[in-house]
């Protein structure tokens, strides 16, 4: 897997993965190591947070885990518990 640099995931940051559209809309960490808050568009489930976004060699996008919210609020709320483990 190619990792994205901490330059391009950051909020605002929109991409096609599979059939899904997603945005970032926070993101911190490094090259390597970087915890995302996205939004998965026209879903019931639309928050995600995710650790470690990458882009394959194949041009898709993986993450190592993710949790899946249909609340904002609760979906930044993991965020900032996870963003805490991270540092």
């Amino acid at each position: 897997m190619q990792q994205l640099d901490a330059q391009t995931i950051k909020p605002g940051f929109r991409f096609k993965n599979n059939s899904m559209w997603l945005t970032v809309v926070l993101c911190d960490g490094t090259d390597k190591r970087n915890l995302a808050l996205l939004v998965r568009e026209n879903d019931a489930c639309p928050y995600i947070t995710v650790r470690d976004l990458s882009e394959t060699k194949t041009g898709d996008f993986d993450w190592a885990w993710g949790h899946y919210f249909s609340d904002f609020d609760e979906a930044l709320e993991d965020y900032r518990e996870r963003l805490s483990e991270l540092q």
